[in-house]
């Protein structure tokens, strides 16, 4: 086998035969295959935080993925592209929505770029979208480059800095020894920029991609090795802030690197149900400016002994201390059954009401129909309980589009249909 093959998954479906099939692509055995995904599991897990295997197989042989979405490297050979439940893998803009909403929950704004969309569109891969993003990025501000005063030690004849007045007398053979200021682009966060470009030089599929992030590499260096842990930016510097979110995500997310055989990172991978939780909050802070947002506000429902029992919403809409409504992202797929609220779902909404003194609460599912079947940016109301003039409203959201230029907008637009609920008003 030449190059690499690219297997493809659709989050919580089966793909039949997927050990029998990569063993032979990569001419190996079957237990080598499952302990590749042993291996990567690990790491996925290590990354997310999860306990449960987020791949797994079937006796026959079937892989399913669950609760995560991305490209993951299993080895030399062989990536899984993961697609997440609610986005079409047959779609030609799905890598640019699970692109964005990446970077929505890895960084916590959101990268709407039309130039990227319309000039990445049919490029393929997860990699080279994520290259020309920050080429972008860094584009955008090339007049503006991140450098600070860095004091250099030398010495030479020509004297220009602080002389070390010993050496006026007993100089060095190469001269005096000076010291002086020299503002430089060499620092930590310049070198975390350069980091990511040399982990997606050998990743990207597209030609001219590559070259343009070799030019950005040689326009950076020279740096130190990256730092072990990221320093916050100089607000002097904030127009670089998403280039440098995007550089680090990059270093921390696709560490795709050989090292000793094995490979050191999973890929770039993300928590499906949590990007929806993320977007689902940036959503309703768009489309209510006049309300303060809070995501994971504690209310309290009730008290164990003298000490508070705290639940948590995902989104509450604040006017001063109270809520007008809540609302609360739900991630259980609803394809195949009936469409109503589950009552797990139902007794968690009615205790987020009690804790709050709130009377109307909105679930909000990602819509797993076609776009051609729900357009992108409709919220649909499919099911409502009214329990003692409390009402629990489900809504499915289309986004399948969201990387469209305007698409976020349209979904924002339609929350603004139907939020705040009429029913409180």
């Amino acid at each position: 086998m030449s190059g690499i093959e690219r297997i493809v998954l659709q989050e919580l479906e089966d793909r039949p035969h997927t050990t029998a099939e990569i063993a032979e692509l990569c001419d190996t055995s079957s237990d080598d295959v499952l302990l590749q995904l042993r291996h990567l599991n690990i790491r996925i897990k290590r990354l997310l935080g999860y306990k449960e295997d987020p791949i797994t197989v079937s006796a026959t042989g079937a892989w399913k993925a669950d609760g995560i979405a991305g490209l993951l490297r299993l080895n030399a050979q062989i990536e899984l592209e993961v697609v997440p439940k609610f986005l079409d893998p047959s779609s030609s803009t799905w890598r640019l929505d699970f692109f964005l909403l990446a970077v929505l929950v890895r960084t916590g704004h959101l990268l709407v770029q039309d130039e990227i969309s319309a000039g990445s569109q049919d490029r393929g891969d997860l990699a080279t979208l994520i290259a020309r993003s920050l080429l972008t990025l860094c584009a955008e501000n090339q007049r503006r480059p991140i450098r600070g005063y860095k004091r250099v030690h030398e010495a030479e004849y020509a004297v220009d800095g602080e002389v070390d007045w010993e050496s006026l007398v007993l100089p060095d053979p190469d001269g005096f020894r000076l010291s002086r200021l020299e503002l430089t682009r060499e620092n930590p966060y310049n070198a975390t920029l350069a980091a990511a470009v040399r982990v997606l030089i050998p990743e990207v599929a597209d030609g001219d991609t590559q070259a343009q992030l070799k030019m950005l590499e040689r326009a950076l260096l020279p740096q130190p090795p990256p730092p072990s842990t990221f320093p916050a930016l100089p607000q002097r510097h904030s127009a670089m802030q998403r280039a440098y979110d995007l550089a680090r995500l990059v270093v921390e997310g696709l560490g795709l690197d050989l090292n000793g055989g094995t490979f050191t990172g999973p890929g770039f991978v993300l928590s499906t149900w949590a990007a929806w939780q993320s977007l689902c909050e940036e959503l309703v802070r768009r489309a209510l400016p006049d309300h303060q947002v809070v995501g994971q506000k504690r209310w309290i429902l009730g008290y164990r002994g003298t000490d508070p029992v705290y639940t948590t919403p995902d989104v509450s809409p604040l006017r001063g201390e109270t809520a007008d409504f809540l609302l609360d992202a739900k991630y259980k797929t609803r394809a195949g059954r009936k469409a109503n609220i589950n009552s797990s779902d139902l007794y968690e909404a009615l205790a987020f009401l009690q804790a709050s003194e709130t009377n109307h609460i909105a679930l909000l599912y990602p819509s797993v129909r076609p776009a051609k079947d729900l357009p992108l940016g409709t919220w649909t109301a499919f099911d409502k309980v009214t329990v003692n003039g409390r009402e629990i409203e489900g809504y499915e959201v289309q986004i399948q589009g969201i990387s469209q230029r305007g698409g976020f907008e349209r979904i924002v637009a339609g929350a603004r249909r139907v939020l705040p609920p009429k029913a409180v008003i």
